[in-house]
């Protein structure tokens, strides 16, 4: 019976979430018209922010022009807020492509799962299992069951519903149980028992996509601790670092860093630079979609702009900078981070702001007005070294995220595989999706799913007892 209900209670939420998806759907066609219907966009937005289902928090939000692909991409795969209810599945577009076999495997776990929920109420009902068995449709996977037909419309009504419904309820008992094992550290207590040691003060670095810039330029097991100036330590004491803007965890603050912020997020205070060392070749500040990191032909010069106005960046108006990336960010220690241009004057000079005399030093922000070209400072300690170590990278910082795989969890023998807790993870992530997936459109009364039959079945229910109910009168 409990089965049944959370069907039913899964079919009204799926109706429910079609229903927000197709105002969704009209409010940007009706927006991209320029018709009275896009107001229902925002009212859909208001709506979701009213019943804490997501909002966008404008400081995570991508700057005008970003990649948009990246930032669907990352929202949808680490749970940033998306107003977005429905987005379909492309490989490559919105799922990595190496994400596909976590995708596969989680598919074929949750439709089995699915199916071995039907066998085993037709079991406890006394239906006799026909066939039971796995198919591959393209590259996609499945599972069936096949139950005695003579002997399933003999069953009474109420031990149909439950046999139908029986796949959605242990779809929704592995949706609790997954969440449960992750959300309650049991998956990590389950890896620390058996050779892999958690790490508290960043995540580890388990893998390198072969075409990343990164590759073989920071090795494997290596800690990253911090990045910018945000340190990934969940208990670290920084005003920068509060866990309801980054996150609890060093892997939740990882994610939004790289998928939901911008360079004035992440850095605390601006560069000194020298204007004689401004290196403007008329062409490093051309940024575009095409050319998001200039379109100056020596890469080590990058477009910087003023600290403080880094904030509202407007490319028509701020004046080009060029300096050497390297050289300025390199600079990184207290005595060369400003919060104005007056913080980079030695005391001699400071008299330099009254007199109205050329300032010889400024205080500096790498510009990104896209999420393509953002300059990220990675800091992090070698396998059993700590010395300090800074890498600069500059690009999609989402293309970062997607190329490298971290953990929280280290091998502490050099036979185990170092990539698996990160595989496991992830793994874990698409069976609660697919499962709460399988939970929620199943329940659908359409055609060929089992919500249809649950629906039809439960009229029939209702319709006999209306009779029993009139005959004993």
């Amino acid at each position: 019976m409990v089965g049944v209900c959370v069907s039913f209670v899964s079919m009204v939420v799926c109706v429910g979430v079609l229903c927000t998806a197709a105002v969704q759907i009209a409010a940007r066609i009706g927006a991209k018209a320029g018709y009275p219907l896009a107001d229902a966009w925002s009212m859909v937005l208001e709506v979701q922010k009213y019943l804490g289902v997501a909002h966008f928090d404008q400081r995570a939000t991508p700057h005008v022009g970003s990649d948009s692909q990246h930032s669907r991409l990352s929202r949808r795969l680490v749970g940033t807020p998306d107003p977005q209810v429905l987005r379909p599945i492309i490989p490559g577009v919105t799922l990595p492509t190496g994400h596909l076999w976590h995708y596969l495997l989680a598919l074929s776990i949750c439709a089995i799962i699915h199916e071995l929920g039907h066998a085993f109420a037709a079991a406890r009902a006394r239906v006799p299992l026909r066939n039971l068995g796995v198919f591959v449709m393209g590259i996609y996977p499945g599972a069936f069951v096949e139950l005695c037909k003579t002997k399933l419309d003999q069953a009474s009504v109420g031990s149909r519903l439950s046999i139908v419904c029986a796949g959605v309820w242990h779809n929704a008992v592995t949706v609790l149980l997954v969440f449960v094992l992750v959300r309650s550290g049991g998956l990590g207590a389950v890896f620390s028992h058996t050779g892999w040691t958690r790490v508290t003060n960043g995540v580890v670095i388990s893998d390198v996509a072969s075409n990343s810039p990164l590759h073989n330029r920071i090795p494997l097991l290596s800690t990253v601790y911090r990045i910018d100036d945000v340190y990934l330590q969940s208990n670290y004491s920084n005003t920068w670092n509060t866990n309801d803007r980054f996150g609890e965890t060093s892997i939740a603050r990882w994610t939004h860093i790289l998928t939901a912020t911008t360079n004035r997020d992440t850095n605390t205070a601006g560069y000194c630079a020298s204007t004689a060392e401004n290196m403007d070749d008329g062409l490093c500040c051309e940024m575009s979609p095409e050319f998001p990191l200039g379109e100056s032909p020596d890469n080590d010069v990058f477009c910087f702009e003023r600290f403080a106005q880094s904030s509202k960046l407007s490319l028509s108006k701020h004046t080009p900078m060029c300096f050497d990336l390297r050289s300025v960010l390199e600079r990184s220690d207290a005595a060369n981070r400003c919060q104005s241009d007056s913080d980079c004057l030695q005391p001699n000079q400071r008299s330099h702001l009254y007199t109205g005399k050329q300032k010889s030093s400024i205080c500096v922000l790498p510009s990104s007005p896209f999420a393509s070209s953002r300059v990220v400072r990675i800091y992090y300690h070698l396998p059993n070294n700590q010395t300090e170590n800074m890498l600069l990278y500059a690009g999609s910082p989402t293309e970062l995220w997607l190329d490298v795989q971290v953990s929280s969890l280290c091998p502490r023998y050099p036979y185990l595989p170092h990539t698996l807790p990160s595989w496991i993870e992830t793994l874990m992530q698409y069976i609660l999706s697919f499962s709460l997936a399988f939970c929620l459109l199943n329940a659908l009364p359409a055609y060929y799913l089992d919500g249809d039959l649950a629906f039809k079945l439960l009229i029939t229910a209702v319709e006999q007892r209306a009779r029993v109910a009139r005959a004993t009168k």
